[in-house]
């Protein structure tokens, strides 16, 4: 017990000197503190549309005081679409939605207002008719009866 006494008392003193573990000494730098610049008034905008009829668009203002106003949107080939227009300032960030997209509801949760529209009927190509083909148990294949599909 003596040397389990001992131990911790040394190892205690070699602690508090640090002559068991020397971390390295770590400089503080702190960055330095950068004036805002005021904002400057500037537009942007894009359009795109790919090769399956698909569009989006994107258009943005500053006004030099920074707000923010703007809108972006997507339709697809089939009618269906959202556009998003906004206002971004000092009293938050402010949306308005239109779509005509499945299972959206005329609402306004946590102030963002919603405007639904009836969406378009979309019209679906038939799939071509499909032979059916009865499997049948052959003598040295044991397995059940099925059946499955093939095309025409």
């Amino acid at each position: 017990m003596l040397k389990v006494l001992v131990l911790c008392m040394l190892a205690s003193a070699a602690y508090a000197g640090n002559l068991l573990y020397s971390a390295p000494a770590v400089k503080v730098i702190q960055a330095p503190v950068v004036a805002a610049e005021k904002p400057e008034p500037f537009d942007f905008s894009y359009d795109t549309k790919d090769d399956d009829g698909n569009t989006q668009s994107r258009q943005e203002s500053g006004d030099g005081s920074g707000a923010v106003t703007g809108s972006y949107s997507y339709a697809d080939a089939n009618g269906l679409y959202r556009r998003v227009s906004f206002t971004a300032d000092a009293g938050g960030f402010k949306p308005s939605i239109e779509t005509n997209e499945p299972g959206t509801a005329n609402a306004n949760p946590a102030d963002v207002q919603v405007s639904v529209q009836e969406a378009p009927t979309v019209k679906v190509k038939a799939a071509p008719v499909q032979k059916i083909i009865k499997l049948v148990h052959a003598p040295y294949y044991h397995a059940p009866w099925a059946y499955g599909y093939a095309h025409a």
